[in-house]
This record gives C-alpha cells, structure tokens and sequence, in this order.
C-alpha cells in the first residue's frame, strides 16, 4: 500500500511529467491542422468543434500521462520526507484525475508550464495562483469501489525552485527554473518539497548532471494568523491615528472659536477713525494687520473675521482720531501645543506652503526633488526584474542604447543626496556658529540631538510599521508570505537605530535602503572635523578636506581593483560583494559630501555674492556639463560590454562620484549666485518645495510601494518601454501620496514637538 502512494503521489504530483511529457507526445501538430482544417474563415467560427477538439485532446493526453506513469511504476523510488494525511490526499486526487473530475484537472491546469520564449529564458512558469486556491476536493481515497472514506481538501500554491547549471551570465540573479505547482492544502512545505524532489528523482531524463540537488520548494498558506508583533503595531498605530483625529478636532474648534470672536464700537456721525486690527491664530506670532480710514455717517462693527465691515461710510484721507482696539484670545499651554504639533490641519498646510525664507537656497528645492525622481526610475529597473518575463532579452537590448545609460549609471542620483547634505550642514552650521560667537559657544550637543531627533523618528516608526505586517498587505504567487526582510529584522532593527547596518553586510540588512541613511549620519557626525578647521583658518579647513577626498580616492580605487569590479556597477557578475565592499561603505563614498562642504563654505563666507565674469561663468557650465556627461554617458558601448581594464575601472570608481559632485555643486552655485538663469527658473519653481519637503518621506517609502506593486502581480510582466514608463509613472504619484500621509504622522508632529520642548525653530 505504502508502494503505492508513492507511485501515485509521485505520478500526479506536479505537472512537470504529467504536462511536459504529455505535451512532447501527443500529436499537437495534427490537432491544429485539424481546427485549422474546419474552420471557415468566412464564416462565423463553430465554438463546439472547437471545444469537442479540445475534450478529445485533453483525454489524449491523460491517456498519455497514464502511458507514462505505468512505466514510471515499474522503477524503484527513493521516497523523500512526505506525511501520510499529505499522501493520501494525493492518492485521491489522482483517482478524482482517472476519472477526469473537474477539479482534479484544475488542480493540474492551474500549474506551471513552460511557455514559449524558452530560448529567451523565460525560466518562472508560475502557473494561475488563483485557480489553484479555488479547487475544493471532495474524493474517496478507493478509485474502483468508491466507497472508502470522503476526503476534502482544497488547493495550495507552492513554488518549487530548481537550480540549474549553466545559467548565462545575464541571468545570474535567478536562481534556475521556478515552477508553480498546486497541492492538496493538507501538504505541508516540507511535504511539498519532498514531492518535488522524488518526482525529480525517477523521472527517465538525465537531468542529475543539470540540477542541483535537493530542490527547494515555497508553499503560501490561504491565510495568515497576526503575530503578537503585527498586533502591537496596529495597535500603536491606533493610538497614532486617534491623537492625529483628536489634535485636528482641537485644533479646528480652536480656529472656530476665534473666528466667532468679534467685538462692536459705536462711533458717532462724523467721526474720522484709525482701526488696526491685528490677527492671529492659537496664541502664535501675528501673521499681520489691516488699517482702514474713513469718516463714519453710521455704526460700524468691528469683527476680526471681515475686519470692518459697514453702513454707508463716506472714505477720506483726512487726520484721523486712532481707536485702540483690543482682543483677547486663547492661546493653549505646553500640552495644548503639544497635541496641536498632531493636527493635520495646522501640518498639511506647513508641508504645502510655497513660501520660503529670505536667503534660502531655492534650487535645492528642484535638485532634491528631480534626484529623488532619478532613484525612483533606478529602481523601477532594478526591481521590476524579478516579476520581468523576457528580462533576459529586453535588459541586454536597452542596455545597448546610449539613452540607457542615464539609468544605467543613476547611481550618481545618491551622490548628488550627498552633496546637498554637506552643502546644507556647511552653510547653515558655519552661519549658526558665526552668530553665537564661534565653536565654543556653539550648541553641540543640540547639533547632534535636531540631526537625530529629525531622522529617527519617523525613520523607526515606518520601520515599525512596514517590517511586522507587510506580509499581511497583500497575496499573490510572488508575494513573500515570510517577510520582505530576514527574520523581520528581529537581529538588525537596532543597526538602524543606531545607523551602523552598512558595516554588518547583506544579512543584518534591515530596510535594505537604509544603507544611504546610515553614510548620511556618520558623515554628520565626523562633521566638526571640517567644521571647525573650516570656521577657524580657510587653509587648515581645506588640508582636512583634501585628506578626506583621497582617503575616498585610495580606498575605492583600492577595493575596485582587488575586488575586480567594473567601472558600469550593473555589470558586476558578484552584486552582493559590489554592494557590501564598495557601494555601502562610507570610506567610499563621502568624496561628493565632503565637496559639498566645500561649496557650504564657500557660500557662507561669499555670502551668496562672489563676483564673477561673463567668461569664467561660461567656462563654469561648460566644464560641469562635460564632466557630467562624461560621468553618465562615458562608459557606453554599442554591444552593451565593458571594455576597461581593471585599473582604468578602479581609477574611475575611485573618482567618478566625486567629480559628479562637484558638477552638481556648481549648478548650485551658480544658481545661488545669480548666474543660473532658466536653469535657475526650473529649480527654484515653487511648485516643487512642497514635493521637496516631502523627499526623505518619499525616500523611506519608495520601495515598499514597489514590492508590494511587483509582488501583487498574479502573472510575469512582458516589459517594453511604454509599459515600464507607465510603472514609473504610478511609482512616483502613489509614493508621494503615501510620503504626504506618513509626514503627517510620523515626521510633521516630531518636528511639532522639538519645537514646543526645546523652543527650537526649523531652519531655513
């Protein structure tokens, strides 16, 4: 009895013998000569031939299929690590399959098959993840007699992996053949994999030289219990929200009450009046005040909602008698304002205004916004591959175009982050340190505390809320049932906490993304070494700033050229070795920061006014746009190769991103200096401060819009240029969308309160 589970289980387990062999035998060639045959092309088609043609077709191939299992019986089976409720169930689908039950054929046809395309490798047949989880089974474990014992079960979707050899070099990011398989839900993962690997183990082909062994196999489970973690986040979250929803409320009827407020003068006949009225909103600054004259024929009312508002009032410009006009208004204590750094309604517009302080760096504001854009469409690429049918031919073919290489080299758009990083840290820190008397007097420890208290927070409450229940947004037969992250980051949240993960590798990542998170504090924090030189002898500040670029240049060029990496980064056959020794570590990356520190300075002690020429300030554009082009379009090729030697590679690696830095540096320069023109226009266009604002939101959001995208897609997508513009498109509305909520809850009311408990004002 036991032989014969086997057999059976093995026989109908997954449609790797029961369609792949079927499909080589049965006579396909005469069955489409035959719908051909007797189909009138001027006529309208004649859907029952076709349907008969198909019943006729699929009873061939059972009957194959049966052909093919009775030789398979006749072997002697190694059996793997398979439960015996997970047998039985098998062995009553396929007496259900015998009898060409409907749901036992679903069960088949809802499985992988290899598509056309197979010398493109296409090398993911999913199957139909949603017709597998509708089978409901209601078999009888006897197939002659039919009178054994009723099993129901319903179907599972697993994904069986098997790795191959031989695998070209474009394909080194898959992990061989994946294979959507359907189940009985009463088999495990384990079971499933044991299925998996005795199929391939009998099957009569000589595959042993071509997969590797044991083969891997990942079943999702209809539905999933809350964990004590995703219970304690939701929960939180609540509490998040019901603050927010109290703090607007509060804050509305605080507005509405002031509104309301109004107070009536009587003025006689004749009279000539002065009345100033003075606005403001929650006990804050005013916001200004309106001044009116007139000689007065009637009663007038005062309201500091209309200002004035009148009778029949002759205007004149004659002297007029000044009324003082008093009111008093609410304004709430530490824990009113405490609950108003929550309300959306104070918040919202604070993200939206367009108005900016005089002596801000306005085309920031369009960098930011436009590098931001730039990662997003880097990683529209970067991770739409996994879902990609035909990534194995549309990658090499883009890849060819000189257009491309913008995208292929968008990993300057993070250097440019680092530039304004050390831009804004230089010039607003020099100048706070000037106006408080120099680097004793400075406020070092509330230097580190803002830096901190504006990243961390919302940072660790995304992270909180994205890592634990993630798995619970969505379904699908690309969705990770187990989490975007190793062990939901059980081992590694504090890394982040303390922005140390890029020392720790790929397997303490946690929000992988977060990398650039972590350069971007260590940088600020070794930051006085520049500062303090800087603000103390020009001379002295430059040594040090020198010493660090090449410490960059050596360490780079040194790492690129042991680890033998290549000048284009998405050329490198060992990704992972690329990103932990070289893309993620700050010694490799700090050259463009710490030029922007140089430009910081540069602009604080100018002022924002140098004196330049016509000509030195064409030679500036010039310049940076040629090395900016060099930088982006320098490496191509017309057959998509890299064809620099290690050491040329190690030397650009070494110096590229600096260089780009320093181009981005004097676009900003020349903006703030009065020399940038319409490229000036552009940047300093109001409509992008609020998307600016909204940048680092949009930055830690970015990626979980597009997994949970790419892994809610219930098929492979064929990727062609229109198709992958329009998911940039969808991207980048959706992730600013997200990014406007999670700054109105997490990053708008932190700010809110470093404001109400230190008295502290956001800079400039």
């Amino acid at each position: 009895m036991v032989i014969k589970f086997r057999i059976s289980l093995i026989c109908l387990a997954f449609c790797v013998l029961s369609v792949q062999q079927c499909m080589s035998q049965v006579p396909m060639t005469n069955l489409v000569n035959q719908i051909w045959n007797n189909l009138n092309l001027t006529d309208s088609v004649d859907i029952p031939l076709i349907g008969d043609l198909m019943k006729q077709t699929q009873t061939e191939m059972l009957s194959r299929a049966e052909d093919v299992l009775s030789t398979i019986t006749n072997n002697e089976t190694r059996m793997f690590n398979v439960s015996e409720e997970c047998l039985q169930d098998v062995e009553a689908w396929l007496a259900a399959l015998s009898r060409t039950e409907y749901w036992a054929l679903r069960m088949i046809d809802a499985m992988g098959k290899p598509p056309s395309g197979l010398q493109n490798y296409i090398l993911h047949w999913p199957g139909n993840w949603e017709e597998c989880l509708s089978v409901q089974a209601n078999a009888f474990e006897d197939p002659i007699e039919q009178n054994g014992t009723s099993r129901q079960f319903g179907g599972k979707y697993c994904t069986a992996t098997l790795p191959i050899k031989g695998i070209p070099p474009q394909m080194s990011g898959f992990s061989g053949i994946r294979i959507g398989v359907c189940v009985p839900d009463t088999c495990s993962n384990e079971d499933s994999k044991g299925l998996v690997n005795t199929l391939i183990d009998i099957i009569p082909l000589n595959l042993t030289s071509r997969i590797k062994l044991p083969i891997e196999s990942t079943c999702q489970e209809k539905e999933l219990e809350y964990s004590t973690k995703a219970i304690i986040v939701i929960v939180v979250c609540g509490i998040f929200g019901l603050i927010i929803i109290m703090a607007t409320i509060y804050d509305i009827i605080i507005e509405m009450k002031q509104t309301k407020q109004s107070s009536e003068i009587q003025l006689n006949d004749g009279e000539d009046v002065e009345i100033k009225k003075i606005e403001s909103r929650n006990g804050y600054e005013s916001t200004g005040h309106t001044t009116m004259e007139g000689k007065l024929n009637s009663s007038y009312v005062i309201s500091d909602n209309d200002g004035l508002s009148n009778g029949n009032g002759d205007i004149n410009k004659s002297k007029p008698t000044t009324i003082e006009f008093s009111q008093t208004t609410y304004t709430p204590g530490t824990a009113g304002k405490v609950l108003l750094s929550f309300s959306v309604y104070t918040n919202a517009p604070k993200i939206l205004n367009t108005n900016q302080p005089a002596g801000t760096l306005t085309a920031v504001n369009g960098i930011r916004f436009l590098s931001m854009t730039w990662v997003m469409l880097g990683h529209t690429y970067g991770f739409g591959t996994s879902t990609a049918s035909n990534i194995a031919t549309y990658g090499p073919d883009v890849m060819k175009r000189f257009t491309f290489q913008a995208i292929e080299n968008a990993t300057v758009s993070v250097d440019t982050f680092f530039t304004l990083s050390g831009l804004l840290v230089a010039y607003l820190s020099l100048k706070e340190m000037k106006k408080c008397g120099g680097p004793r007097k400075f406020r070092w420890g509330l230097y580190y505390f803002h830096r901190y208290w504006r990243l961390t927070p919302p940072y660790m409450l995304f992270l909180m809320l994205y890592v634990p229940t993630m798995k619970y947004w969505s379904n699908g037969p690309f969705w990770p049932q187990g989490g975007f992250d190793i062990n939901e980051c059980e081992d590694s949240w504090y890394l982040n906490l303390l922005y140390i993960g890029n020392f720790f590798g790929i397997e303490r990542q946690c929000m992988g993304w977060s990398w650039y998170l972590n350069n971007d504090m260590q940088f600020y924090v070794i930051s006085p070494i520049m500062l303090i030189p800087l603000f103390l002898s020009p001379i002295l500040g430059g040594i040090v700033c020198i010493a660090l670029i090449l410490v960059n240049f050596i360490s780079a060029g040194i790492i690129s050229y042991n680890d033998g990496l290549k000048a284009n980064f998405m050329l490198n056959t060992n990704q992972e070795a690329a990103f932990v020794d070289y893309y993620m570590v700050p010694w490799c990356r700090i050259g463009p920061y710490v030029v922007g520190f140089i430009l910081g300075y540069i602009l604080y002690k100018t002022e924002c006014k140098p004196k330049l020429t016509k000509l030195t300030n064409t030679a500036g554009w010039i310049i940076a746009t040629a090395l900016s082009l060099m930088v982006l379009y320098g490496l191509y090729t017309s057959d998509g190769t890299e064809k620099l030697s290690t050491t040329t590679a190690a030397i650009y690696n070494a110096t590229h991103r600096t260089v780009w830095g320093a181009c981005v540096a004097w676009v900003i320069y020349a903006c703030a200096t009065g020399f940038g023109g319409p490229v000036n226009v552009l940047l300093s266009w109001k409509g992008i401060i609020p998307l600016s604002r909204l940048t680092y939101c949009a930055y830690l959001v970015h990626p979980v819009v597009m997994y949970l995208y790419i892994g809610s897609q219930r098929s492979l997508q064929y990727w062609f240029d229109l198709g992958v513009t329009y998911q940039f498109l969808g991207h980048l509305c959706v992730t600013y969308g997200v990014a406007f909520v999670i700054s109105l809850a997490f990053e708008s009311p932190m700010m809110g309160l470093e404001k109400v408990l230190l008295g502290r004002k956001k800079n400039s």
